[in-house]
This record gives C-alpha cells, structure tokens and sequence, in this order.
C-alpha cells in the first residue's frame, strides 16, 4: 500500500514539473522579442550613362578553411592548431553591358553623317548577391569574427564576378551591342543620316570605322 501511494506521489510530482517546465518555457518564447533600428543614409546621387544588355544568375558553393596554431603551455609548450571552416552558397544576377560616360557622339548636317566615338567595350555593371552560409564550424580558439564574415561577403561577390568573365556573358552583351548599334544605325538612316562607329577604343589595331550607310541595311567596313 505504502509502495502504491509512493509511486503515486511521484507520478503527481513529475506531472507537475512538467507543467512547470512547459510554462517556463512557453513564457521564454512569448518574451522574445526582435527589436530591428536602420538609419538609411543616402550620401551621393550623380547621374550615369550605362547600358545593360545581358544579365545572367549564376551560382555557386564554396568552402573557406582558417586555420589558427596557438601555443598552450600544459605545463610544457605544446603547439595546437585550431581550425574554422564555413561553407557559403551564394546566388547573384551579374548585369553586363556598357558604360556610355565617354561616349562621344557628333552630328554633321551638312554631310548628314551621325558619328559615334569612344566606343566602350563590354564590362559588368553591377552584381547583386545572397549569402547562405550552408554550414560553419568553429574552434574555441578561432572563431568567426564580423570581419570573417565582411570578408567571405567580398570574397563570394569576386568569385561571382571570375565567373562572369569566364562565361559568355561578355560575348552576348557584345553581340547585343551589336545589335544596338543597328537599331540605331537604322533610326539614323531613317532621319535621312548616315551613322558612322569609329572603334577607338578597341584593342584591334587598324579596324577601319564601321558605316551605316543611307541605302542598305548592312554595315559596312571602310
């Protein structure tokens, strides 16, 4: 009888603590609360001439390892190597196209000739990025800082622009160039002018100016 009613008491004991426990922890949870202060500071607006002909996605995972040797003395001093490592999955959209600032463009009305000079090439505008870091791991010794995380944010934006290179996105926004140029080679023609490229700026040596001329659709060379 005694063994009945002292498992009893102990069952209605863990019960209550239970409750307990449970109320505790639904108090922490309507407690927490996420407090958020932004000061925006807009701190220069200039104008730009830029042109986006191709934007690409593109993404990637990579791993960053950091490795920290400190000495402890236990008593005698013994080197240890700690290390921290985050894996980062970062996505962007890398915008490619021209940047007109030295565009140089002159209208003779009497030979009715648009000329177009300083034609850059092809370069990437802009990259807007997202970090998801996948995993990081960390020791007690090296442990990650606002720093790290600053520099593995610059380190995935470069990696997002090596990749941009090396893909044919400079080609596409080359041959959308291309066919900028005739649109407006046939607004021009259109206007009753004739428009004239002169690639000054093109790495070829000797590439004679491009012409539009007035009675074909064509450009020509020369």
């Amino acid at each position: 009888m005694n063994r009945i009613l002292l498992t009893l008491l102990v069952a209605f004991l863990a019960f209550l603590l239970g409750i307990a426990a449970f109320s505790v922890w639904q108090t922490r949870q309507q407690d927490q609360r996420v407090h958020e202060e932004a000061t925006i500071l807009l701190e220069r607006v200039r104008n730009v001439m830029k042109l986006v002909t191709v934007e690409g996605d593109v993404s990637e995972l990579f791993s960053s390892t950091s490795s920290r040797n400190v000495t402890l003395y236990l008593p005698l001093p013994s080197k240890f190597s700690f290390d921290k490592k985050a894996t980062v999955e970062v996505r962007g959209t890398v915008l490619v196209g021209y940047d007109l600032e030295q565009l140089d463009v002159s209208v003779d009305p009497d030979r009715r000739i648009l000329t177009v000079r300083n034609l850059p090439e092809p370069e990437i505008l802009a990259i807007d990025h997202e970090l998801i870091y996948r995993d990081l791991n960390e020791s007690w010794f090296n442990t990650f800082s606002a720093e790290d995380y600053s520099r593995l944010n610059r380190r995935a934006k470069e990696r997002l622009r090596d990749e941009a290179l090396s893909s044919e996105l400079m080609a596409r926004a080359r041959e959308q160039g291309n066919s900028v140029l005739e649109g407006i080679g046939y607004l021009a023609r259109s206007a009753g002018y004739e428009l004239v490229v002169e690639p000054s700026r093109y790495p070829l040596d000797g590439l004679e100016p491009t012409r539009y001329p007035l009675d074909g659709l064509k450009p020509s060379n020369g």
